[in-house]
């Protein structure tokens, strides 16, 4: 009797690892969520035979993923090209990038009506002269626009994938006003000096943007 017994639960035991009806499947499910403000503004304008653009865009997110847990995502990209007008002549073309929120303050109102930024000593790269200077910026947004707003959701499937998407943002045109101001700027032929006001107007374009993105998805793995 016992010797049946044991063929019996041996041949179920086969059965089981034989079967996928018997196994299960693995989901790995994947979710991100950002939530922050953005502002942005350009400059294009001229003094006598020199032009001037310059192009500002600020992040700062709250960001969460599965993998990695929630934290912060911000940055400041500052671009700023100088010319000669009637030749053409590049006087200075370059970058300065602040990244991490610890590094610059960015205030934006819950109406995007305003905004402040606040950046000191970030170090700006000309690529003209091979020399670097350091920028202050001390900007305000205001709004010259009504909100708008623009949502969007995407949804997708396949055999063992499930994803959707949904992203709800506010949008408000606005100009920027106040000053970034190049410090130490010696090595640079654009430079008026050591010191530089590179925006006394108010600029040509700018936006202040509230975002709101989440993400999920569902894989399925058979055995």
């Amino acid at each position: 009797m016992r010797t049946v017994r044991t063929a019996l639960l041996t041949t179920l035991a086969a059965l089981t690892l034989a079967s996928p009806a018997f196994a299960k499947s693995t989901k790995t499910r994947e979710r991100t969520r950002i939530v922050g403000n953005s502002a942005v503004a350009s400059w294009d304008y001229t003094d006598g035979n020199i032009g001037t653009t310059i192009n500002v865009v600020v992040t700062y997110n709250d960001e969460s993923y599965t993998a990695t847990g929630p934290g912060q995502y911000a940055f400041v990209a500052l671009n700023i090209n100088r010319y000669e007008i009637d030749s053409g002549n590049v006087l200075i073309t370059g970058n300065a990038y602040v990244d991490g929120p610890s590094n610059f303050s960015f205030a934006v109102d819950n109406d995007l009506g305003t905004a402040t930024l606040h950046v000191r000593d970030a170090i700006f790269q000309d690529d003209n002269s091979f020399t670097f200077f350091n920028v202050n910026m001390d900007l305000t947004w205001t709004a010259t626009g009504t909100k708008t707003t623009g949502v969007s959701n995407f949804n997708d499937k396949g055999p063992g994938y499930k994803y959707n998407s949904h992203f709800n943002g506010q949008f408000r045109d606005a100009t920027a006003t106040g000053s970034i101001f190049g410090t130490n700027c010696l090595g640079s032929s654009a430079c008026a000096g050591a010191n530089t006001q590179f925006s006394p107007v108010p600029s040509n374009s700018g936006q202040l943007q509230f975002n709101h993105f989440g993400e999920n998805s569902l894989t399925t793995q058979s055995p």
